[in-house]
């Protein structure tokens, strides 16, 4: 074994105390920085996190320097004195008493190779984790994604000119992803999900995306590497996981603040955070996937963050748990030699481990009587030497006989589910029970015309109150779908009759696709009567869908005729209500551009030229005043300057 490995050794060894009191300085100064600002308190973890990989360094660095000066100090005499053998920590040997030195030896000889290659094999794992999450980011940034559309993404270049950040950020629709996400250091990408433009309002996509983009500027993804890398190297320590995981939850409230900063109102927010929760909860349902990592716990707290309600703060640290963990570090520090010395007394511990272990075994797998005989048949009971005198007392055998014929009934019922062509494991046969699914339930999904359903089929299909005429009726309707799409129809509240109405309404007939996004955003044909009767030009029920999320309504379109612009087409309309036009807008900007269009209310919104800009201009004597002036006076940032001398003065 060389000195470098030993050296190795012996920092993994010393990083168990330096870790655990650096994790204690950091619980006592955060706690004294419970009500400072939220990226005071992301340093605080980072500086935390990041002495531990400085500790580890510096202990490393001294074990060689200690064996460099101990090799120099055995050759350091005679040329004649011969050549001996280098024993590892030789002074720190020497100067110890017997046991402890021998404790060291011990350490060095027998223990440490061992210490050495567990911390290989785990780094590799985890590595190669890593690795793998790396390739599935890379395969998801070059597969095939959809352009964002051309409004949001202006709306991003506006927040990202806003937020200070000079390079470009591309936006991307994915719809293998349940959230929002954010990669790469030098090209960023920002992946939305396809679902989030159904199910947030342009202000609250205007937000969510000021979000990522803080992300961006706080170079969390150079950050979230590093980070990645210290747990790798010291995965062994509970208090790595427990400040990396502060500092993930930090660095989310300092993104949430930046993003709360660009909207007017932090309710947008919180809704929009809700929403693409319940988007994500949706998606895995139908997709029978497992959940996903946020939790409620952390949603719920931020939401009430974000909203300005108090934060529920932790516990604070009493004396009786900060004087145990004082105490739990001490003990660890001092007597460890003693207590690797106390490793050569386990085996017999060992032995009489694996006895108990063997003999509850046998125990354990000693085959009960068939369930017929159980039922006809008393059970013979065990000899005394076979079995010890408390291992089965008299309450046991009472229950064991009262449950017997309620295994007898549910030997039935999984039968008879088997005979049904249904051979799953327990868990799926206590589902489909605790549904009330039987046999034939099955067999009438089956002859429903959508094929054999499997039991999570069956399960989802209970749990919504789905039956064969309901399926029946959908068929006659003519929608002939898998049963996911069933399962989210019948989630919807659509009916027979709700598709029948909107094939009415003028547009052809729906698919399911369509049924499905018009009864989310509250698509009816009244609605769809409506717009048309107000003169609102509606060719697909894309059209109306894409008006119901972007909120065009006939009020909407009166208001901007009576402030001077009619015969908007639709694209425009929806255009205009992205980028937060309104009618007081339209008409205020009217009064002062009388030739304005629709493209310059558009272009004013897009680059924030409001009354405060326009005053600003006029003052320092850029007049006459036109839309495209200002717009360039905005690009140029001539303005700028002077308006942030106005504020600080």
């Amino acid at each position: 074994m060389t000195h470098h490995w030993e050296a190795l050794g012996w920092t993994l060894i010393h990083f168990c105390w330096q870790a655990a009191a650096i994790a204690l300085v950091y619980k006592l100064a955060d706690l004294a920085m419970a009500k400072s600002r939220t990226n005071a308190r992301y340093l605080l973890a980072l500086v935390a996190l990041l002495s531990m990989l400085g500790a580890s360094i510096g202990t490393l660095a001294y074990e060689e320097a200690l064996h460099r000066q101990t090799t120099f100090a055995s050759h350091g005499g005679s040329a004649a004195t011969p050549t001996v053998q280098i024993i590892p920590r030789p002074l720190a040997v020497i100067d110890m008493p017997a046991g402890p030195r021998q404790t060291v030896q011990f350490l060095s000889s027998d223990v440490m190779p061992y210490l050495d290659a567990f911390w290989l094999v785990g780094v590799l794992c985890l590595s190669l984790r890593t690795i793998g999450g790396w390739w599935l980011i890379r395969r998801l940034r070059h597969s095939a994604l959809q352009k964002a559309p051309h409004t949001l993404r202006i709306g991003l270049d506006r927040i990202r000119l806003q937020m200070g950040i000079p390079r470009f950020v591309d936006l991307r629709l994915s719809n293998r992803i349940a959230g929002p996400l954010t990669v790469g250091v030098i090209r960023p990408l920002i992946l939305l999900p396809i679902t989030a433009l159904t199910s947030l309002s342009p202000e609250q996509l205007e937000v969510v995306l000021a979000h990522e983009l803080a992300h961006i500027r706080r170079a969390d993804y150079f950050w979230n590497i590093l980070q990645t890398m210290i747990e790798t190297l010291f995965f062994f320590h509970p208090a790595v996981w427990w400040i990396s995981r502060h500092l993930r939850d930090q660095r989310e409230l300092c993104c949430d603040d930046i993003a709360v900063q660009t909207c007017h109102d932090p309710a947008v927010y919180a809704t929009a955070l809700l929403r693409l929760e319940e988007e994500r909860k949706l998606h895995l349902h139908l997709a029978m996937a497992l959940d996903g990592n946020q939790s409620r716990v952390s949603l719920r707290a931020r939401i009430l963050r974000i909203l300005g309600d108090p934060e529920e703060s932790p516990r604070d640290l009493k004396p009786l748990s900060l004087a145990g963990m004082i105490a739990a570090l001490v003990l660890f520090i001092c007597p460890l030699p003693q207590v690797f010395a106390s490793f050569k007394a386990a085996p017999k511990v060992s032995a009489s481990i694996v006895h108990a272990v063997r003999h509850a075994a046998q125990i354990k797998h000693v085959q009960p009587a068939p369930r017929a005989a159980a039922v006809s048949t008393p059970v013979a009971k065990p000899e005394p030497a076979a079995t010890p005198s408390h291992a089965i007392s008299s309450d046991d055998a009472d229950q064991s006989a009262d449950v017997s014929p309620t295994s007898h009934g549910k030997a039935d019922y999984i039968d008879q589910m088997k005979a049904a062509g249904y051979d799953v494991d327990l868990d799926k046969y206590v589902a489909m029970k605790v549904q009330g699914i039987t046999p034939e339930y099955a067999a009438a999904m089956a002859k429903a015309g959508v094929g054999k359903p499997s039991a999570d089929n069956l399960i989802a299909m209970k749990v919504q109150g789905i039956t064969p005429d309901y399926i029946s009726q959908m068929h006659a309707a003519g929608y002939d779908a898998d049963l996911n799409k069933y399962i989210a129809m019948k989630v919807q509240g659509i009916t027979p009759e709700y598709a029948d109405a909107m094939a009415k309404a003028g547009f052809g007939k729906p698919s399911v696709d369509d049924l499905i996004a018009m009864k989310v955003q509250g698509v009816t044909p009244d609605y769809a009567a409506k717009l048309r009767a107000d003169g609102i030009e509606v060719s697909s029920f894309h059209d109306l869908i894409s008006y119901r999320i972007f909120n065009v309504s006939p009020e909407f379109v009166a208001g901007m005729k009576e402030a001077g612009f009619s015969s908007i087409p639709p694209k425009k309309l929806l255009s205009l209500r992205v980028q937060g036009v309104t009618p007081e807008f339209a008409k205020s900007t009217k009064a002062q551009f009388p030739e304005a269009t629709v493209d310059d209310l558009e272009q004013m919104r897009i680059f924030n030229i409001n009354a405060d800009f326009i005053a600003s201009a006029k003052r320092h004597g850029f007049t006459p005043l036109t839309i495209q002036k200002l717009v360039k006076l905005r690009i140029s940032g001539i303005l700028d300057d002077n308006e942030q001398d106005k504020e600080s003065n």
